[in-house]
């Protein structure tokens, strides 16, 4: 008896398991991944990259608090693509990662090498006083969103 008992729960846990794991994730097209700013801190010229803070804004509207896992994105600047960039958090556990509490904002921050390929790239980075609003910037990428026992892939382009 108890083993059938078992056997019942078992059986439930697995049939039900596909829609508690549904339940947990909110509407991702309610989450917004923006560039908040992008900062230029110099250049390295032995291996000719341009150092460059980036922030991105994630705005959760919903009532449950989110994470992300990893953020995978390619940056452009004036229509050129400068690379594709990675931002994980696979192993760290997940009280440790970005925290996007319910019905606010949270920021994250990434600096990156972005190789210098082009003469005038380094002269708007030079003379635009570390603003860089004169340059066009765009990032499309996708992030792994996570709440509870899912997870989701979030698509994004952002410019600033």
């Amino acid at each position: 008896m108890i083993l059938i008992g078992i056997s019942a729960i078992i059986g439930g846990v697995i049939i039900l398991l596909p829609l508690i794991l549904t339940i947990t994730l909110p509407d991702l097209n309610r989450i917004n991944i923006k560039i908040d700013k992008i900062d230029y801190e110099g250049l390295i010229e032995k291996n000719n990259t341009a150092v460059l803070n980036l922030f991105f804004n994630v705005t959760n509207p919903t009532n449950q608090a989110l994470t992300t896992s990893k953020i995978d994105y390619r940056l452009f600047a004036n229509g050129e693509s400068l690379g594709d960039y990675t931002i994980q958090y696979l192993d760290i556990p997940v009280n440790g990662r970005p925290q996007f509490l319910a019905n606010r904002d949270g920021v994250i921050q990434h600096e990156i090498n972005v190789p210098i390929v082009d003469e005038k790239f380094v002269t708007d980075l030079k003379n635009n006083n570390n603003t860089l609003k004169n340059i066009e910037w765009k990032v499309e990428g996708s992030a792994i969103i996570e709440s509870g026992f899912s997870s989701a892939i979030k698509n994004f382009t952002a410019s600033w």
